[in-house]
């Protein structure tokens, strides 16, 4: 595999390069881990469909794009406006192609502090703490984000601070005049007894490929309180690679919703450990698939301590010849007596040529617990649309009011109002269609 090993050959010369710039500074705590990582990327190499992990997501076409380590882009306010949240006041940190873009950027919340990984790397307090959720061993694309990372969200919210205004992390790719690849880290640290809200939507400019491998740490202590929100909606072209790992305490609470509707191959890897009692972990998923799209969604609900919960829901409306693919773990630890833990995947099928590849895991190792996983896919319901038709409703329209309420149950998880009303009404458009035979998204 030629390419495969150029590409791989282009990033290890790549953290070279970087190391022979920090002139003697390369023996500090953070760059040794840094070396440490790029040689674990090294040895493990990009994944194949060999790997079970990768099964049914051939991460391999995408290898033999000429990539290119970018540089700062500049983009006007009208630019980056068009990907602002309406009706939504937030503060907002801006990055472009993995550059932090301060003259777009503002912050309103007072009582929290915001600022860029590169910053905050600079500080000891914080480099010890960079990948301590995450780690790096055994995964490969987080291996390479902790060695080459560019920048990313570092944020702080203090103990018992309730935000008023929700964080927008907005992440532009600039593919107007090459194809970028870039390696964000964002860190989320959220205080005992502290809540907050926090949005990541990913956009693309241009028309190029672009390959985003962006690592999340999520840290909630004792009775946090966090929603997370997920938009991806990339051009058609682009790959992406999102991990997050999230690390509770006791009595928290954690949920993301995660919205898959553009790139030309999405792979989310979310990972949540319950290490303290009573913490509670949520999954939500929709996926909006049309043309050759790929979107993998794998979650691990990893359940150390007892009485605690997690819950999973995706749904996939998959059109044309795009592929879903569902791999939902639940662990339960010996000593997590009392788990209560659900997981469910629910997929229709508009074409026969798309496809969905779904494979629920169970791993229980106590015995006082109550766990359940489901799958289901298949077609409209053609009573429903009987029913719809009968009362006078055209069959686009009425094909239309289905999808779109199957698509509710996971949007009603998105607390925040304005953003719930207008991602509705967004996906609403969306599932509209005149050819019956695949969704449009664009």
């Amino acid at each position: 595999m030629p390419e495969t090993l150029e590409l791989k050959q282009r990033l290890l010369a790549e953290f070279s390069q970087r190391e022979q710039l920090l002139n003697g500074n390369s023996e500090t705590p953070i760059n040794i881990l840094r070396q440490d990582a790029m040689r674990r990327f090294s040895e493990l190499g990009f994944p194949t469909v060999r790997n079970e992990e990768w099964k049914y997501a051939n991460i391999m076409p995408a290898l033999s794009i000429p990539f290119v380590n970018p540089k700062p882009s500049t983009l006007t306010a009208d630019e980056v406006k068009e990907f602002h949240l309406d009706g939504i006041k937030a503060n907002i940190i801006v990055f472009v192609n993995g550059y932090y873009a301060p003259e777009h950027s503002s912050i309103i919340s007072k009582e929290v502090t915001i600022s860029t990984t590169s910053q905050a790397l600079k500080k000891v307090e914080c480099a010890s703490q960079f990948a301590e959720i995450s780690g790096y061993k055994n995964e490969t694309f987080t291996a390479l984000n902790t060695a080459l990372v560019t920048d990313g969200a570092w944020i702080t919210i203090p103990d018992k601070a309730i935000l008023d205004f929700p964080i927008h992390i907005l992440m532009i790719t600039d593919a107007r005049e090459y194809a970028p690849i870039f390696h964000p880290r964002h860190t989320i640290h959220c205080g005992a007894n502290s809540q907050a809200h926090v949005i990541y939507s990913s956009h693309t400019i241009g028309e190029n490929s672009g390959f985003t491998n962006a690592v999340t740490e999520v840290s909630l202590g004792q009775n946090a309180v966090l929603r997370q929100y997920i938009i991806q909606n990339d051009n058609d072209s682009a790959y992406s690679v999102n991990s997050s790992y999230v690390n509770q305490e006791r009595d928290s609470n954690y949920s993301a919703v995660t919205i898959s509707l553009g790139g030309k191959f999405i792979r989310n890897n979310h990972t949540a450990r319950l290490a303290g009692e009573n913490s509670e972990a949520n999954f939500y998923g929709l996926v909006l698939g049309t043309g050759k799209q790929l979107i993998d969604n794998h979650t691990l609900a990893d359940h150390a301590t007892p009485h605690c919960q997690s819950n999973e829901l995706y749904k996939y409306i998959l059109g044309d010849q795009s592929t879903g693919v569902f791999n939902g773990k639940i662990i339960v630890r010996p000593d997590a007596q009392k788990t209560n833990a659900y997981q469910s995947n629910k997929t229709i099928l508009l074409s026969d040529k798309a496809t969905i590849n779904t494979k629920p895991q169970l791993e229980i190792f106590a015995d006082d617990v109550k766990c359940s996983h489901g799958a289901t896919s298949g077609q409209l319901d053609e009573e429903s649309l009987f029913y719809l038709r009968s009362r006078g409703i055209p069959a686009d329209k009425a094909r239309a009011l289905l999808l779109h309420a199957f698509a509710t149950d996971v949007l009603n998880h998105i607390t925040l109002a304005p953003l719930r009303d207008a991602l509705d009404k967004s996906i609403a458009i969306r599932l509209h269609d005149e050819d019956d035979d695949m969704v449009v998204i664009e």
